[in-house]
């Protein structure tokens, strides 16, 4: 579980650790970065596989509440503020990186992230992530939401 929700979340990352290599052009801080970013996710995989171990499997009305979370909580200020700053991270301005700030940037883009995911992996919990489908579908919605501005849309 913890090698499967790190992978899963890597890939939504790929963006910001494009970014992030071609304008810090330090090789060591770029692999920083995305080994803290990897570590954290594998550490949150580690703690919701404890979690799903205790969840009897759930209903189809459960699931569909967790679908209903995510979805206004991906509308909540809190939520929308989140994606755009892993967005804005993903489109950072060139800089010279140090390996201080790479572990600097590390955190924040994890946080950033955890604090983005955090109805998707509610819903990922909920239905179950031993299922590789839902992995690589985790994996594609992920990707999209944070790339994407289609929550905004629902608001307008």
């Amino acid at each position: 579980m913890a090698f499967s929700m790190a992978a899963m979340m890597a890939t939504s990352a790929v963006p910001f650790f494009f970014a992030y290599g071609r304008d810090s052009r330090q090789p060591v801080a770029t692999a920083t970065v995305v080994l803290m970013y990897v570590a954290a996710w594998a550490l949150i995989g580690f703690a919701l596989d404890h979690v799903m171990g205790m969840v009897m499997m759930p209903s189809l009305l459960i699931a569909a509440a967790a679908v209903a979370v995510a979805v206004v909580y991906a509308l909540t200020p809190w939520g929308r503020w989140a994606r755009d700053r892993c967005r804005e991270m993903a489109r950072r301005e060139p800089r010279r990186s140090r390996f201080r700030d790479a572990l600097a940037d590390g955190a924040r883009y994890t946080a950033c992230c955890v604090v983005c995911s955090a109805g998707i992996m509610l819903v990922l919990v909920v239905v179950g992530m031993s299922n590789p489908v839902v992995i690589v579908a985790g994996a594609a919605v992920m990707l999209l939401y944070k790339i994407t501005p289609w929550p905004e849309r629902l608001l307008t």
